[in-house]
């Protein structure tokens, strides 16, 4: 489900990037900007890469047991669905003879999140069924944090964004029990 919502989000932002600026090639890549082992991740050069740093557990959402009367007088329960945050790393991952570019890329994913502040199936239909909404925030951190954010990721600061991705729901609706339901009261019929 993760891997669903940020591939759409990368589809949809290089839909709009390649329209607004008539390019041919897909300006967003989904990617580290660093291996496991340490090296570079290839072809990411003068692209905006977006990148997971974080995923948060939404505890403010009311995530009781679900019931689903069956219609032969039983209920199905469900497991709770489960509500994450996604913290998304945009990256403007440019030479330092395009860092003008580096900055106006950056600053036109500003600008389609700004005019896009959410996503669902009736603002965008090509969204994928399993997700309903996406809400994409701005997240402030302070230099020392922000620091400590590149330095754990292994790279060098280029211009860079976060944004906090609300709410990816995931609720893979399998039964946990079958509930039988209430009979008359009494067992027997009243005459």
């Amino acid at each position: 489900m993760i891997a669903t919502a940020l591939k759409y989000v990368t589809g949809f932002l290089n839909k709009e990037i390649k329209l607004q600026y008539g390019l041919d090639s897909n300006p967003v890549l989904l990617s580290s900007l660093i291996n496991p082992d340490g090296t570079v991740t290839e072809n990411i050069e003068n692209k905006l890469i977006l990148s997971l740093i974080n995923i948060e557990h939404e505890t403010t959402v009311n995530t009781t047991q679900q019931f689903h009367a069956t219609g032969n007088n039983s209920f199905n329960r469900k497991a709770p669905p489960v509500c994450l945050n996604l913290y998304l790393l945009a990256s403007a991952n440019y030479d330092s003879k395009n860092y003008t570019e580096a900055l106006k890329m950056i600053s036109t994913l500003i600008g389609i999140f700004q005019a896009n502040p959410y996503l669902n199936k009736e603002n965008d239909p090509d969204m994928p069924v399993s997700i309903d909404l996406l809400r994409f925030e701005i997240f402030n951190l302070p230099i020392k944090e922000l620091s400590h954010i590149w330095s754990g990721i292994g790279a060098k600061y280029v211009p860079s964004i976060i944004y906090k991705v609300r709410m990816l729901t995931i609720q893979e609706g399998q039964i946990t029990e079958q509930i039988p339901g209430v009979g008359g009261v009494g067992g027997a019929a009243n005459t």
